[in-house]
């Protein structure tokens, strides 16, 4: 058998997963804030950490997070002109307007969170702007809760961004990003699994149900492909490893095959012994159908020359038997024909000398033997065994004397009486055939 080298999948896939199973361990995404201006539109995201390659313990690096204060959260002394007072009257009575409309957070720029910002952003230590907001975002981290429960991940994670950019570190922000991150990490590990057990479709699924939750970052989704994609190439190249032993094998096994029905052949183990003759090795199930027609043709024509050397040795019973196999491989073959004319005459011969017993066969007409005078004088008895030939027609022919006692007394009138005989013509094998027989005919005085 040709060796293959193994090509074994199993280590690299168990690197790769592990890789990728570091990278969602380490966590993956943080709130960012950014100092605005009263009516910018920041665009604050929850954003990936940036993946570093593994160390040599498989750990993974991760770079820290750039947060910038908010500016409500300052705590020196803030100086506010007349306007400035001025505005933060204005947007605090906004802000409580929008609160008592239940507009807490959304839409953005018409909630109660975006005014009391906006105060915030003019006088960070306004106590009562404070303690409002942090109300406010205490009641709608209900509802993100809630949101997250029903999986309405692209809305939770909306008002967790705009909380995020006054309140980055609030349990609502947390709560949001964990679950992301968590759902984040199962779905990819899922989309890997798929990938290693050949489900394709379903890794691609999976894959593109992680990239479908709000903040993730495609790049590292591109990433998270060509690992899947490496998977698949190690895994097709496992495969067509496994199908080049496969068929290594079955050559190997054919060539085997083959090698034993010559050998049974070479062996005249045509018909015989079973299990191991040619004729039941030939019929083992399998595809390898052009061997098996030229080993069927080789088989066949062993059979036939096997046969007439056994109805030449007068072997017929073998003959037979090799000729049925013969048949069984090719049915509509001259040459069987004709070997089997052969064989039902060398059969018909081979009865119609076999002696059979008188009684074995059917008595047209009897005649018995006239009693010697001479023997009846002297008052002898007797008996003689007689052999004859049965002819076609039922008659008698070929009459001899086998034994007899007393010698030659009572011979000539027991074959007297058997030329007389006639029988029903003896049937052997579908044709009339001359039949031997012998019977014993007694003399006894009255």
């Amino acid at each position: 058998m040709t060796d293959v080298k193994d090509n074994s999948s199993l280590p690299l896939l168990l690197s790769i997963t592990g890789a990728i199973l570091a990278v969602a361990v380490g966590g993956w995404f943080l709130l960012n804030t950014q100092a605005q201006a009263p009516d910018s539109k920041p665009e604050v995201q929850l954003e990936e950490r940036a993946a570093a390659p593994a160390t040599s313990t498989g750990a993974v690096a991760s770079e820290a997070a750039e947060v910038t204060p908010a500016r409500g959260t300052a705590s020196s002394e803030v100086v506010l002109t007349d306007e400035d007072n001025s505005n933060v009257d204005t947007e605090l009575r906004k802000a409580r307007l929008a609160a008592g409309a239940e507009i807490l957070v959304l839409p953005a720029e018409q909630s109660a969170l975006f005014y009391y910002g906006r105060v915030l952003a003019i006088d960070p230590n306004h106590e009562v702007a404070n303690a409002e907001r942090d109300a406010i975002v205490e009641k709608v981290a209900q509802d993100v809760s809630q949101y997250l429960a029903a999986e309405e991940y692209d809305t939770a994670y909306e008002i967790a961004v705009l909380v995020a950019k006054q309140v980055p570190e609030h349990s609502l922000v947390i709560e949001t990003q964990n679950t992301l991150d968590t759902l984040t990490e199962e779905l990819v590990q899922q989309s890997i699994n798929a990938a290693q057990d050949g489900n394709d479709a379903e890794a691609n699924q999976f894959l593109s149900s992680a990239l479908a939750l709000p903040g993730r970052n495609p790049r590292y989704f591109d990433a998270v492909r060509d690992t899947i994609a490496e998977i698949r190439s190690v895994r097709e190249a496992a495969a067509r490893d496994r199908a080049q032993r496969a068929q290594l094998a079955a050559s190997d096994a054919r060539a085997a095959w083959v090698e034993r029905i010559r050998a049974a052949i070479a062996a005249g183990n045509l018909i015989t012994p079973t299990g191991a003759s040619a004729s039941d090795l030939l019929a083992e199930q399998n595809a390898w159908d052009a061997e098996r027609a030229q080993l069927t043709d080789e088989l066949l024509s062993a059979l036939l020359v096997s046969a007439k050397l056994e109805i030449d040795s007068e072997q017929l019973e073998l003959a037979e038997a090799l000729l049925v196999s013969a048949t069984e491989l090719n049915r509509d073959s001259d040459e069987i024909e004709t070997i089997r004319r052969d064989l039902e005459t060398a059969l018909a011969v081979q009865q119609s000398n076999r002696v059979v017993n008188v009684s074995d066969l059917t008595v047209v007409k009897t005649a018995a033997p006239r009693y010697p005078m001479r023997a009846q004088q002297r008052g002898e008895t007797g008996w003689v065994d007689v052999y004859f030939t049965v002819m076609p027609s039922g008659e008698t022919t070929d009459i001899a004397v086998a034994n007899s006692e007393p010698k030659s007394t009572f011979d000539r009138a027991a074959m007297r009486a058997v030329e007389q005989w006639e029988f029903q013509p003896v049937e052997y094998r579908g044709q009339t055939i001359a039949q031997r027989a012998a019977a014993r005919l007694v003399f006894v005085l009255d």
